[in-house]
């Protein structure tokens, strides 16, 4: 795959910090042609239902700068833009990009369809990273941080007949990353392999101290890999909607379309490969 562009959105920090960490990966990554940014969405679709809740969890989870309070420099890289939903939209118009993977709330995604709902037939792919539909929710029981996040940008996209492949909480817990997996990388001491295993060390302290756990799940890397490698996962068809009133943001199976193609079953030992082999062979390479 090759990285087009990047779009931000508000999350696990706010939306100008989001942008900040992403421009200073692309840099410590030493791309010579980093893909271009787009600042997105700094609140979800309605901003009469913040996700307080969320927020608050997530600075426990993630640190107070989203990446394990790795600290990174200001970035000397630029966003291109302010308005990652019009990026969007021009990358599938002009044919640059054909797949969506998003990581974050879905309201970039969501305001890109409303705006131009001919991208739809452009977009060979979408996978997503969002949901518990089998499975608890890590914010309440009965729904997944991003989907949290934003319900109604959630509902909208899941219900636009797009075909979408749908990576959520029910595989995601399947994967454990733990301080063994992390040893290869601790022999580099570039300012890149400190980040990785910091991050990833960060996530792992988390997960022993919060619910003794010996290792750290990869949510968001588990759906670049199902995008890259889709023969790592197990699949079902399903109609899904999300709800936006008392249970906010729990999936939910419903009659209709089954538009969504649900992950529901993962090869853990092939995508740790994987993931382990990508991000070891860019270190090795700086």
């Amino acid at each position: 795959m090759e990285l087009e562009a990047l779009t931000t959105v508000f999350g696990n920090v706010p939306l100008w910090q989001a942008t900040k960490n992403a421009l200073s990966i692309l840099e410590l990554c030493g791309l010579s042609e980093p893909p271009v940014v787009g600042a997105g969405s700094g609140q979800p679709l309605k901003v009469s239902s913040p996700a307080a809740r969320g927020m608050n969890v997530v600075r426990d989870v993630h640190g107070a700068d989203g990446l394990g309070n790795a600290n990174l420099p200001e970035p000397v890289l630029k966003a291109a833009t302010d308005d990652a939903i019009g990026l969007m939209i021009s990358k599938l118009d002009s044919g640059e990009a054909d797949t969506i993977i998003a990581t974050g709330p879905l309201t970039n995604l969501a305001r890109a369809i409303s705006r131009d709902p001919d991208i739809v037939r452009k977009m060979k792919d979408i996978y997503i990273m969002g949901g518990a539909v089998f499975v608890e929710g890590n914010v309440t029981p009965y729904a997944e941080f991003n989907f949290y996040s934003d319900p109604d940008a959630a509902d909208y996209v899941l219900n636009s007949e797009i075909t979408v492949t749908l990576i959520s909480l029910d595989v995601t817990h399947k994967i454990n990353v733990t301080e063994e997996d992390l040893e290869p990388f601790r022999k580099y001491k570039t300012r890149l392999a400190g980040f990785v295993t910091g991050i990833i060390g960060y996530s792992i302290d988390f997960h022993r101290k919060h619910r003794g756990a010996a290792g750290a799940h990869l949510h968001d890397p588990l759906a670049v890999a199902i995008a890259a490698a889709p023969q790592l996962g197990q699949y079902e068809r399903l109609s899904l909607s999300v709800d936006r009133g008392d249970k906010r943001g729990m999936v939910k199976i419903k009659e209709g379309a089954k538009n969504i193609r649900f992950v529901k079953d993962i090869d853990t030992d092939g995508f740790l490969k994987l993931f382990l082999n990508r991000i070891g062979g860019r270190i090795e390479t700086i």
